[in-house]
């Protein structure tokens, strides 16, 4: 493992890349790969994947004295016991509190809390991107957290409208997770259950032209053309590139957007032996809402992130609402939160 941390981080070093940038390239926290490089944990085999795709090494490369699949069943294994101990001392508190105040008082006790955020509302300038355009702490409390990220680009489309890019991105950190990067007030038996992030436009439908929403289960390729002027005034460039490979191309008197990656409903381990996580996702042009929900033991304490991307067209000078709504469900615990945005195009 400790090899393993070392040719990572020389890996990071050499292409020039913060630990931020880098777990943004493999949809994983910055803390992840702090704890990679650290020696304290190994990534899933999704993610190893990725790591040996963008810096065109081999699993070998990357452990080359040790056996990968060996080495996540043992951590998992080490993980495992590490619960069933923390299962033991939890029943045995359990046993003396029911001694000392008697059944009344433990059945009293509560077996799950669910912690409800106050709604937030947020201005945003289109002309004021750095205001915005950085990771936020959404949430915190003793099951984890949860940091936020909202990107949006303009790109002049006509004479009179431009498209607008929106990203929002969640990274969910569990108790677990945190507690192992040396982070207080967390509790170290908090593990995921369900991530999960929505957005919705459906409360100002007359403001603006979705075009479409592209976390979805399909690669996407089509042509569109602007609801609010003649084809003739489309003056976008020959290719603009968007968010996570996503870019659009301009075809005489319309443009073709395309996008080539995908989400399955089930993610299996690489052997397809073994279900890790559920997926759910709802999609259409105003709304959009995307669900983990953990059903293998490691997928529980890893930190996921989720990103949810718009293409839409509007008349600059125009305001558009929406909001997002988070949630996290931990075992013993959750929190959920409701951000409305208003953007000032």
């Amino acid at each position: 493992m400790n090899e393993f941390s070392q040719i990572l981080k020389k890996l990071r070093i050499s292409a020039n890349l913060s630990q931020e940038t880098l777990g943004n390239v493999l949809h994983v926290s910055r803390s992840a790969i702090a704890k990679y490089e650290n020696g304290l944990g190994l990534p899933s085999e999704e993610v190893i994947d990725s790591i040996c795709k963008y810096f065109n090494v081999t699993k070998e490369d990357l452990f080359p004295k040790d056996n990968v699949e060996q080495l996540i069943t043992d951590k998992n294994i080490k993980i495992k016991k590490q619960r069933n101990r923390l299962i033991t001392i939890s029943i045995l508190l359990v046993s003396v509190i029911v001694i000392l105040f008697g059944v009344i008082g433990y059945n009293s006790l509560p077996k799950f809390k669910e912690v409800y955020s106050l709604d937030e509302s947020m201005d945003l300038d289109i002309d004021k991107p750095n205001e915005y355009q950085q990771d936020i702490l959404l949430f915190k409390y003793e099951g984890g957290y949860v940091f936020q990220r909202l990107e949006i680009h303009k790109i002049k489309f006509t004479s009179e409208t431009n498209l607008y890019v929106l990203r929002v991105m969640n990274s969910y950190t569990n108790g677990y997770a945190s507690c192992i990067n040396d982070n207080e007030g967390f509790l170290e038996t908090e593990f995921t259950e369900k991530v999960y992030m929505d957005i919705n436009f459906t409360h100002n439908l007359n403001n603006f032209r979705p075009i479409v929403s592209w976390h979805q289960k399909k690669s996407t390729s089509f042509l569109f053309s602007s609801q609010y002027v003649s084809n003739d005034e489309i003056i976008l460039d020959e290719r603009k590139n968007l968010f996570d490979g996503a870019y659009l191309e301009r075809k005489d008197k319309s443009v073709k957007f395309i996008y080539n990656s995908q989400i399955t409903d089930y993610l299996f381990d690489s052997n397809y032996n073994k279900l890790l996580r559920k997926t759910n996702i709802v999609n259409d042009s105003f709304y959009s809402s995307f669900e983990y929900e953990m059903v293998d033991d490691y997928s529980r304490f890893v930190t996921f992130t989720i990103y949810a991307s718009y293409l839409f067209e509007a008349k600059e000078g125009n305001e558009i609402n929406f909001e997002v709504n988070t949630k996290m469900v931990n075992t013993n615990m959750s929190i959920k939160k409701k951000k409305v945005f208003k953007l000032s195009l």
